[in-house]
């Protein structure tokens, strides 16, 4: 993460902090950064020397005013005037990481082969977060490739409860013992 993603979103993050507004800002700019990573031109768009600054600064606030808490349209409309909207996701990334620090959360990405039911979620949820000690967002997605059972990374750990896993390890037991 570069220094300026860092200063720019700290200085966001505090911001919300003091004004009591880190979950509302948070949402927001969750909401952006995402409809951003879809339209990656609009980035481009509103990063490009070739068109007035001037009208970059239009651009946001005709496309945010109406919806964006004023911090939020305010850092992206100083982004824009300081040329360093090309930072605004990997600030939007630092604001993230400091609100799940504070609000003790970890995510944890779930690969399974086939896609989770509520209440397997909710008993994985409630598992992790026991495991953890905090509270614990999933991100589930569906792998081909894991043909049964799930794979977790979290915290920088892995835990793997797939049969590929399972048999590799039944394998590798079996190859040692004799």
């Amino acid at each position: 993460m570069t220094g300026l993603a860092r200063e720019y979103g700290e200085g966001l993050y505090e911001l919300a902090r003091d004004e009591d507004l880190r979950p509302q800002i948070h949402q927001q700019l969750q909401e952006i950064s995402d409809l951003l990573k879809q339209q990656p031109e609009f980035v481009r768009l509103l990063c490009s020397r070739a068109i007035e600054r001037g009208t970059r600064l239009q651009v946001v606030q005709d496309t945010f005013g109406e919806q964006a808490h004023p911090y939020v349209l305010n850092f992206m409309k100083l982004l824009v005037e300081k040329e360093h909207f090309d930072a605004f996701l990997t600030c939007c990334q630092w604001f993230h990481e400091r609100y799940n620090e504070d609000y003790r959360i970890v995510e944890a990405r779930v690969s399974a082969a086939v896609a989770l039911n509520d209440a397997d979620r909710t008993a994985l949820k409630e598992k992790l977060e026991k495991i953890s000690g905090r509270k614990v967002k999933l991100i589930v997605s569906v792998d081909p490739s894991v043909i049964g059972g799930i794979r977790v990374e979290m915290d920088g750990k892995r835990y793997d409860n797939t049969i590929q896993n399972r048999l590799s390890r039944l394998k590798y037991s079996l190859q040692h013992s004799l």
